[in-house]
């Protein structure tokens, strides 16, 4: 009996009281523990995440230029020591990208179908030049500055490039903008150039019955980044 007081007396039973807040104390640190619990699972769980994907075509431009009329023979008949000769020259951009384009070109002799030909070689007479006109005629080129002139790649005003290399004579075909390119865009499709052929007045017997044919190149680039 004595040592069930000692042992009270160190170790006094708790009142009802402190029990009851004890528990309490347990009872509010398990709902802290689990209320963080929560928080944590819903802020886990309400990360939601989805995925899509998106795809395009990339599609290259075109640089297509066409030329109708790049290619013809002077009349055997008709031309005649200072006269002239026309052929319209229609330049079209069919592709997607806008272009400039530049022309060359050069000659060759060619013998007539018919009668004797002539000794002279009748490029050495001949002039060309091409003009960008409303009337591709002698009245609609007369006083018009040409945008190409073979006088400029020859010693005096007659005589045309021999070939077999052409010889640029409106802009150049280099790659870059050069001095005098023809630009063509996506909107202006199309041009119609005049090519006017000049035979020198002083011709003489040596250029009967004699022909020439003139041969016309277009190299054209694309004008976007370059």
């Amino acid at each position: 009996m004595m040592d069930e007081l000692l042992e009270d007396m160190i170790d006094p039973e708790p009142s009802r009281q402190d029990v009851a807040r004890r528990r309490r104390v347990w009872a509010t640190g398990a709902i802290l523990l689990l209320a963080g619990v929560g928080v944590t699972s819903l802020t886990t769980s309400a990360l939601f995440t989805d995925q899509d994907s998106l795809s395009g075509a990339i599609t290259t431009g075109t640089v297509v230029l066409t030329a109708d009329g790049a290619q013809f023979e002077l009349p055997l008949e008709g031309l005649a020591p200072g006269g002239s000769v026309f052929a319209p020259l229609t330049v079209s951009n069919e592709g997607s990208l806008a272009l400039r384009y530049a022309v060359s070109m050069a000659a060759a002799t060619t013998t007539p179908t018919t009668g004797v030909p002539g000794p002279g070689d009748l490029r050495t007479q001949l002039r060309t030049r091409i003009f960008a006109v409303p009337a591709c005629t002698l009245a609609g080129t007369d006083d018009a500055v040409p945008l190409g002139d073979t006088g400029n790649l020859v010693d005096g005003d007659f005589g045309l490039p021999p070939g077999p290399d052409l010889a640029p004579i409106v802009g150049h075909p280099a790659t870059g903008l050069q001095p005098g390119d023809r630009p063509l865009d996506a909107v202006v499709r199309s041009e119609t150039l005049c090519v006017r052929v000049d035979m020198s007045i002083d011709a003489d017997d040596d250029y009967q019955n004699t022909a020439a044919e003139l041969t016309f190149q277009l190299d054209s680039e694309q004008t976007v980044n370059n």
